[in-house]
């Protein structure tokens, strides 16, 4: 169903209620009927007022009529009301669904969608788009539904009453609501500007407010709100553009609605003149005419905000639900790892237009250790990316044991291998639950094993609340240290047959290194591990060094095999190493 998930508000909005037809059905029907009872309550009063102005007055028929009315009000209050607990159920399990879907369809992404978008931005677009399609469903439901379903009612009521009234009622009702919906679809297209510009004003406060502490530290907190003045202001602009469109369309339907109550009642009184009609059919009458214009008064202004909430809801959708650019084929398989041979075979791959591999091939045999050493830009994170493909290569192949991952599922492929990222990310949540995230159905000694292997479970039992400490929005209450060793612990508990490391160690001191060195090698035991590392002592025992240079193997062997190399690019690399760093910015 995420494929089929249409961009198109009103098609999205009719998608998700089908989940709950019960529902949709159920609130429908009682509107249905309430809006029909309350237009007949016009039909009670022409016929009390033509029995009370007979002559004589037949009090009998006055009595029933009379009593009419308020029981036709009775029945349709109730059938409101239960259009109440219905739609409740309809448009509170609809938020549920859409939320649902919309946030497993934006988890599909690939990462270049993420680092391309702030995440505020991306969390206002999916409230945009369930708020937006909820107001609209309700606006139909309590709203337009029933002013569209009475004025075909009111028409038929007049029509039958004289025929040059109901012709009237119909003529000047095409020709209102044409006119709003011809405002409504030039309104559309600013609705939708404003909500954007709504939306990047807030994501880039969202930004702003994440590095706060950068904006302090440079004593830029007025160059800060010139900034998102800027962005304020557009919002402003758009904003007024499709409100000033919508007062136009209020005037001009309080135009229509003048010339309408003039036609009607005129009409009316010059038939009741002549003996047509009774003065209970003018009654009648004078109660759709009040009826419909306190309805129709403000409908510029309904239809502005629906059009507003359209085009927030429209705005949202097309961002969230455009196209995967990494997905599983529609055939794909589970991966399975009976080894963990990895085979980069003559592989292309550009970023933005710039090249970063071309023919570029590498064999890992099965558990063996590779160390991936160069300077920044020279693609060693790139070859993690396309190896847990976040992105794709436009030539070649990345396979596992024989398998092309582009083929095979994602989850599976990701679920082999175990990744500990250079900026660990840590959820705002326990430091159990963090750790635990690898692998949820791990026990509570499992995960504090995995903490003891990865040198953090001191630290962690020093916390105010143990392993229950709640870490702060990226695990900001713990420092770079910390949070690079709960990632470590993440890929113990994780048990995966193959081990990417990424600067495992960078933010580590030196002591806190050393001891981790020996929970690294227990955990690279029997794994197949490519090692991005800039420390000599990450490399130290690695089976096989891999130097790259603008997307090329340009050296290739063990420590002391490319440390006999004269003039080689890592031995001179060995050489202007000071205290165990390789001098070089980290990727």
């Amino acid at each position: 169903m995420l494929k089929d998930l249409p961009k198109n508000p009103v098609s999205f909005g009719i998608l998700i209620s089908k989940l709950h037809k019960k529902w949709v059905i159920g609130a429908l029907f009682f509107v249905s009927v309430a809006t029909f009872l309350d237009r007949l309550s016009v039909i009670v009063l022409k016929n009390l007022t033509d029995a009370i102005s007979t002559s004589p007055i037949v009090i009998n028929s006055v009595w029933i009529w009379a009593i009419w009315f308020p029981v036709i009000y009775f029945i349709a209050m109730s059938c409101w009301r239960g259009s109440g607990f219905t739609g409740m159920q309809w448009f509170m399990n609809f938020r549920l669904s859409a939320y649902q879907k919309l946030y497993e369809y934006l988890t599909l992404h690939s990462k270049d969608y993420f680092n391309s978008r702030f995440a505020g931005s991306l969390t206002n677009k999916i409230s945009n788009a369930v708020d937006g399609i909820e107001y609209l469903f309700e606006k139909a439901l309590w709203q337009f539904i029933p002013v569209f379903t009475g004025l075909v009612v009111y028409i038929i009521f007049a029509w039958l009453s004289d025929f040059r009234l109901g012709l009237i009622l119909a003529l000047w009702s095409l020709m209102f609501l044409g006119i709003n919906f011809y405002f409504a679809r030039k309104l559309q297209s600013y609705s939708y500007k404003s909500a954007e510009s709504e939306s990047t004003l807030k994501g880039t406060i969202v930004d702003s407010i994440s590095n706060i502490s950068l904006v302090h530290e440079y004593a830029y907190i007025s160059g800060e709100r010139e900034y998102i003045e800027k962005f304020v202001k557009k919002m402003r602009d758009a904003g007024l553009k499709s409100w000033l469109v919508s007062e136009w369309t209020l005037v001009l339907n309080g135009t229509l609605i003048f010339i309408f109550m003039l036609l009607m009642i005129a009409t009316s009184i010059y038939l009741f003149q002549n003996h047509i009609i009774s003065v209970g059919v003018v009654v009648m009458v004078v109660a759709i005419v009040g009826d419909i214009s306190s309805q129709f008064v403000f409908i510029g202004q309904q239809i502005r905000d629906t059009v507003g909430y359209y085009g927030q809801a429209k705005e949202g959708l097309e961002e969230i639900l455009s196209e995967h650019i990494i997905a599983d084929v529609s055939d794909a398989k589970n991966l399975v790892v009976s080894k963990g041979t990895i085979e980069i075979d003559s592989i292309d791959f550009s970023y933005e237009k710039t090249g970063v591999f071309k023919d570029f091939s590498l064999s890992i045999p099965a558990g063996q250790k590779i160390g991936l050493v160069g300077r920044s830009g020279a693609g060693k994170t790139t070859f993690a990316s396309l190896l847990l493909r976040h992105f794709d290569v436009q030539k070649g192949s990345v396979q596992i044991d024989g398998q092309d991952i582009s083929q095979i599922t994602l989850e599976s492929l990701r679920q082999a291998i175990a990744f500990v990222p250079q900026d660990t990310s840590l959820f705002h949540r326990t430091i159990h639950e963090n750790i635990g995230y690898s692998n949820p159905k791990a026990t509570e000694l499992e995960i504090k094993k995995a903490a003891k292997l990865a040198q953090a479970d001191e630290f962690i039992q020093k916390l105010p609340n143990g392993y229950d400490t709640l870490v702060g929005e990226r695990g900001v209450k713990l420092s770079g240290g910390q949070r690079q060793r709960i990632a470590i612990a993440r890929a113990f508990l994780k048990n995966a047959p193959i081990l990417v490391l990424d600067e495992a160690t960078s933010s580590l001191d030196s002591e806190s290194e050393n001891a981790i060195q020996v929970s690294l090698e227990e955990l690279m035991k029997d794994r197949t591990v490519i090692a991005i590392a800039h420390r000599l002592s990450t490399l130290k025992k690695m089976d096989r060094l891999v130097i790259i240079e603008d997307g090329k193997i340009v050296e290739d062997g063990t420590t002391d095999e490319l440390l006999k190399k004269t003039n080689g690019i890592f031995k001179n690399m060995w050489d202007h190493q000071v205290k165990g760093f390789i001098i070089d910015e980290v990727e």
